[in-house]
């Protein structure tokens, strides 16, 4: 056996380690040498400190950074399997774990002769209970679900350590439950947010922080070490500050500010908070796991909570300001639940994001006159990109702050930014950071990086944070070129300066502000209250903006904007930060509020679906039933039956914003979904097909999506009609928008049904259309349409051959499609019978008509095979010839 150096339970200071994910080496040094732990030595991944059992106690109460917090009971040379049980069994494991501790081993690493971690934990195992069974005539029961002793082995090369976790579940396991649920919108994890807060140097800040109680919280601790000495249990404050003595000269008093403009879930104001009323991050936690070690002192751990109960008393009366905001209303309100269920809703204000009304909101009384310190966070790591330019505009503002009679903004020019990003949007935004950590926030990459303040560098006490040479060189970066804003003002003619990313966006401004122009009178003109602005006239700046006009009953105005992907060649960052300049004039130029602006990315959902994401499922009061009358029924539509079908759809109760269209109303929604609940190129077409339905009898409309087309050609006079799309919750919002114009009755019909599988079955029937309206998607593969997929190339001749078999004598159809690539299938198409006719050129939209392939749209008619072929100028040969097989065909399946 190798030979082994232990460090036993009878060392005088015992060694510890704190893990922590990587970057956050430095700050959690700071951090426990604050707590007067000694020794303590930065390392990849965790911090090494030395101490006494309520030591590492104390670290686990107060590590707001540390993962978790080990004792290390021993290390030696491990070359192979023998070599580790001897050196296990060789620890004193009698004298270490508390009589009756369940315990689970668990390994990390191997090396040429141990290379399965969990034979490695296993053979620990062994080693562990054999010697209890030897020492105390009993094993140890093992618990790998909830045990009180948490052994854990790591392995590097032919070194082994084996240590005991005394923390139970991770530190930063302290959310409030209200935070983990499904609703929930994004809260950054704790200890990150700690680590956001360290670089704002908000503990320290915090512990200066003037009382309304004439700084009581101060008189006391000083009083209470007039000495200097440390109390018996050996604690200091958890903001480091070694207990004053008489002497003494105090730090100046403190108002700690701390704005955070893009509070998402509010994971970062919820630490802060929890800083500012000195409450102990473990405080609330019942179960240890130190609570197995037999050198944990219970007496020792009730003083260290008592004394945190005494701080956390003594703090109630700091005065600070902590002001959250964020562009979503959805993030505020999670935000706000979360605080309340920790306790510390009174400790943060919530703001819109605007500059007028923060400043009102950091207003202070006029108090103690305690000087301002503190920072501005941003987490833009999730927001929406349709919510980036607002964010990006704020963060602008409050870091510039400005200098005059304005007190508050003059305290924001001297406030760092502290801000974690997955982009280079806000170095342009607010110039090179002075520091920056490379982090990884669920798994993700990301970098917090701190901005100086406007009227300087920050605190020397920041500097030498970034200065320690405990972080690792790759995980910091510094910068020793000046910050400076890279944003460019540009005049939009309004008399307000609007701050981009790009310089070349002036020309983009340009160019939107002279078609807006002309599409605004020609919309005047023709009547139309929802039309395309931009269509990539500049390639750089390559997006779709749609303006949308609410009816009278929901006033309002809309901007969706929809980039398009931009070629590989072109940097990603540079692409979107074009795109955030787009979302920043268009709502300037376009005179829409920028909470109505959305987003739009073009691409293909995962389900196959042609509108994007779908939501909701069958409304349970109809299941997938057809209602009676030429829909027809077949077994595949039962109530009950079909993808979604247990999920109701809200949307026919939710409230939508209206809009208007040829002198009918639709609900539209753009927030939920890829499109809006009408498109707008065919905005020709539906005319096209109300024109075509007048004098007619019944109606279809297959690939139905919201109905808009039903509604034309119910508003033509057609007697039925029905509308078929395999969606429940399209089928529910095409009976809204048909009842919200006034047709209802049993002459309309919906039937939620494959459309392929529909025709085949309604080819048995007898029921036929005057007019059939069809507008497929180019490609699904939805779960809901078994094992099959549908291609619009691959799978319009047989769609088009069925439905021409649904038409009457005299019917006709109208087929469209989105696929800027589709070729026809001419002559297959006339050898069944059926041809098209190209309208193409007459139904694209003047707004539409620099893209000329946004779609494709045909009038189709049924003739006979020989008639049909002769239309489309195919030779008397191949008539012949398929008039012979036609007649074969006949006679060897006669009907």
């Amino acid at each position: 056996m190798a030979n082994t150096s232990l460090t036993t339970h009878d060392t005088p200071l015992h060694e510890f380690y704190a893990s922590c994910p990587e970057g956050f080496e430095a700050a959690l040094a700071d951090e426990l040498r604050g707590m007067g732990l000694r020794q303590v030595r930065p390392l990849k991944g965790r911090v090494a400190f030395a101490g006494s059992p309520i030591d590492a106690e104390r670290a686990c109460l107060w590590s707001r950074l540390a993962s978790r917090i080990f004792v290390v009971l021993g290390r030696f040379a491990c070359a192979d399997a023998e070599d580790l049980y001897e050196a296990t069994r060789s620890i004193a494991w009698e004298r270490i774990l508390r009589a009756g501790a369940t315990i689970a081993v668990t390994a990390r690493g191997t090396n040429d002769e141990l290379r399965n971690s969990h034979f490695a934990a296993l053979r620990v195992k062994d080693a562990l209970c054999d010697r209890m069974l030897e020492v105390e005539g009993r094993r140890p029961s093992v618990d790998t679900d909830d045990p009180d002793a948490r052994i854990s082995l790591t392995l590097r090369g032919d070194r082994a350590c084996i240590q005991l976790d005394l923390s139970g579940d991770p530190l930063f396991k302290r959310l409030p439950r209200e935070a983990t649920r499904t609703h929930a919108a994004h809260v950054l994890c704790p200890d990150y947010a700690a680590l956001a807060c360290a670089q704002g140097n908000w503990q320290e800040i915090c512990s200066a922080a003037l009382t309304n109680t004439k700084d009581a919280t101060r008189d006391e601790n000083t009083a209470a070490s007039a000495d200097g000495s440390v109390p018996a249990n050996g604690s200091v404050p958890a903001d480091g500050s070694a207990l004053a003595g008489p002497t003494a000269e105090r730090p100046a008093l403190t108002l700690p500010v701390m704005i955070d403009a893009c509070c998402a879930g509010g994971g970062v104001v919820l630490e802060a908070a929890s800083i500012l009323a000195d409450r102990a991050p473990g405080l609330e936690r019942r179960n240890w796991g130190f609570q197995s070690w037999s050198e944990h002192d219970a007496s020792a751990w009730r003083e260290l909570l008592d004394e945190a109960d005494r701080r956390a008393e003594l703090a109630k009366g700091r005065v600070a300001r902590i002001v959250a905001s964020d562009p979503s209303g959805d993030a505020v309100a999670c935000a706000r639940r979360i605080l309340k269920a920790a306790g510390l809703a009174d400790r943060v204000i919530f703001a819109q994001p605007d500059l007028d009304k923060i400043s009102r909101k950091l207003m202070m009384p006029a108090c103690c006159g305690g000087e301002p310190r503190g920072f501005v966070f941003l987490d833009t790591t999730e927001t929406a990109i349709s919510k980036m330019s607002r964010v990006l505009d704020l963060a602008a503002i409050l870091h510039a702050g400005a200098c005059g009679a304005d007190p508050v903004r003059t305290m924001l020019s001297t406030m760092p930014t502290v801000a974690l990003t997955r982009d280079d949007l806000l170095i342009r935004t607010l110039g090179e950071p002075v520091r920056s950590l490379r982090v990884m926030p669920n798994n993700e990459e990301a970098e917090l990086a701190v901005f100086s303040a406007a009227t300087g560098a920050i605190t020397a006490e920041g500097d030498e944070v970034a200065a320690e040479g405990s972080t690792p060189a790759e995980d910091v970066v510094e910068s020793d070129v000046a910050p400076s804003p890279a944003t460019t003002l540009i005049d939009l003619g309004d008399g307000k300066p609007c701050p981009v990313l790009i310089p070349e966006s002036e020309q983009f401004a340009r160019r939107l502000r002279k078609v807006a122009k002309l599409r605004r009178k020609w919309a005047q003109r023709e009547g139309i209250t929802c039309y395309r602005v931009y269509d990539a006239d500049l390639p750089d700046y390559s997006a779709a903006i749609d303006l949308y006009e609410g009816s009278a009953a929901t006033p309002g105005r809309w901007l969706v904007i929809a980039e398009y992907a931009a070629p590989r060649e072109v940097d990603p960052a540079l692409a979107e930060a074009r795109l955030l300049d787009i979302l920043t004039l268009a709502p300037r130029i376009l005179q829409v509020d920028p909470d109505n602006v959305f987003a739009k990315a073009r691409i293909r959902s995962r389900g196959g679906s042609q509108y994007g994401k779908q939501a909701g499922g069958s409304n349970p009061s109809r299941g997938g039933k057809p209602r009676g009358g030429r829909g027809g029924s077949t077994p595949a539509n039962r109530p009950g039956q079909g993808a979604g079908s247990g999920t109701p759809s809200d949307i026919r109760t939710r409230r939508l914003p209206l809009i208007e269209e040829g002198g009918l109303t639709f609900a539209v929604n753009f927030n939920d979904y890829l499109d809006t609940g009408i498109f707008l190129d065919h905005r020709i077409t539906r005319g096209l097909v109300r024109e075509c339905a007048r004098g007619k009898r019944f109606f279809l409309n297959l690939f139905a999506y919201t109905g808009t087309a039903t509604c034309y050609a119910a508003d033509a006079g057609v007697e039925e009609t029905v509308t078929v799309d395999l969606s429940n919750t399209y089928l529910d919002w095409a009976e809204r928008n048909m009842e919200q114009n006034g047709f209802v009755g049993p002459d309309h019909h919906y039937v939620r049904a494959d459309v392929m599988s529909w025709i085949r079955d309604m080819r048995q029937t007898r029921n036929r259309w005057d007019l059939i309206f069809c507008d497929p998607p180019t490609f699904s593969n939805s779960s809901k349409m078994g094992h099959r997929t549908w291609d619009v190339q691959r799978d319009h001749v047989e769609l088009l051959v069925g439905l021409s078999r649904l038409l009457s004598r005299e019917g006709e159809a109208i087929f469209s499609c989105n696929l800027r690539t589709f070729r026809p299938d001419i002559e297959e198409l006339a050898r069944a019978g059926v041809v098209l006719t190209d309208i193409t050129d007459e139904t694209i939209p003047e707004d539409f008509a620099r893209n000329k392939k946004i779609h494709h749209c045909y009038l189709v008619r049924r003739y006979t095979s020989e008639e049909a072929m002769r239309r489309i100028g195919m030779s008397e040969e191949t008539i012949r010839d398929r008039t012979r097989e036609l007649r074969e065909n006949s006679r060897r399946h006669p009907r």
